[in-house]
């Protein structure tokens, strides 16, 4: 039984250890993180009591902001001089760019890079002896038909879409859609958007949009873009709203909760490690995707 209460606490200051690699995290946050993947809670001390832990272990941990980060990574890596000037000139390069989601990514890459300097490297940058980085091109981003759609998401009215379609009669698709957000997956810019025909979430890939007209008609507000899901017991006390989510209604031992923007297939993988503590009240169609997929789950167990 010792051992077992030894293993969980390892478990959780790895699982701490692996959010904070990816990104600054406040105490509140790490809680969250915790939280969201068992039934347990956790007080704030906790935490601290884990960064600690890695502290011991020569993790380097610094605090800015309210918020925690490793200011170097766990691995080491040398660079050759002109892959380094590269990535410096890349840093230097993104402020340039006008698209603001693009930028970011680019950025929260490049730290992930730096955080693995070698000592040799650092000392290098520091003393500026890595000459400048000359492209024999001009780079260019073209991302004027991301920044159209995100403008389309940002108005609110439906899109009737032309679009590439792989299927064997090799057809094109027709869509009244009602465009939320873009995304990159896989590299490609991805709009997310919710189908009035099928009642249902989709992804297009922009570069296979052939033709789109606004339509003058505006989304109504509320209108189905939004999954509504049920919480009960300690799991509803203690649930923290994620970003796009509100809260609906609450009683004694349950809260009600509408999720408008996260993408579906992992807003479903999320709900469903909550089990019998969380319903689904709508939309109907996922509602009995969680049902099937419960039902899958129990018939792999008989």
């Amino acid at each position: 039984m010792k051992n077992n209460k030894i293993s969980n606490a390892g478990y959780r200051v790895l699982e701490i250890l692996k959010h904070l690699i990816k990104q600054p995290l406040s105490p509140d946050e790490m809680l969250r993180y915790l939280e969201s993947s068992t039934d347990n809670l956790y007080r704030k001390e906790l935490i601290l009591k884990y960064l600690n832990t890695l502290k011991l272990l020569n993790i380097d941990i610094d605090k800015t902001d309210g918020k925690y980060f490793i200011k170097r990574s766990l691995e080491s890596i040398n660079l050759a001089e002109n892959d380094l000037s590269a990535i410096l000139f890349i840093r230097k390069y993104i402020n340039t760019i006008g698209h603001e989601g693009f930028k970011n990514n680019i950025e929260e890459a490049l730290q992930i890079v730096e955080r693995c300097f070698s000592d040799n490297i650092v000392d290098c940058i520091k003393r500026n002896k890595i000459k400048p980085y000359t492209p024999q091109k001009s780079l260019i981003i073209k991302d004027e038909n991301v920044k159209k759609f995100e403008k389309y998401c940002h108005d609110g009215f439906w899109l009737e879409l032309e679009y590439k379609n792989y299927k064997a009669d090799n057809k094109n698709g027709s869509y009244k859609i009602a465009p939320l957000k873009v995304v990159y997956k896989r590299g490609k810019a991805v709009l997310i958007a919710y189908d009035h025909k099928d009642n249902d979430y989709k992804e297009f890939v922009l570069e296979n949009v052939i033709d789109v007209k606004q339509n003058p008609q505006k989304q109504v507000k509320g209108s189905p873009s939004s999954v509504l899901f049920k919480l009960k017991g300690r799991l509803a006390k203690s649930y923290m709203l994620k970003n796009d989510e509100m809260l609906v209604d609450s009683g004694e031992d349950f809260i009600i909760i509408s999720n408008k923007n996260e993408d579906r297939e992992l807003l479903i993988r999320r709900l469903l490690r909550y089990y019998n503590k969380c319903e689904i009240l709508y939309p109907k169609l996922y509602r009995q995707k969680i049902i099937e997929l419960i039902k899958e789950m129990e018939a792999m167990y008989d």
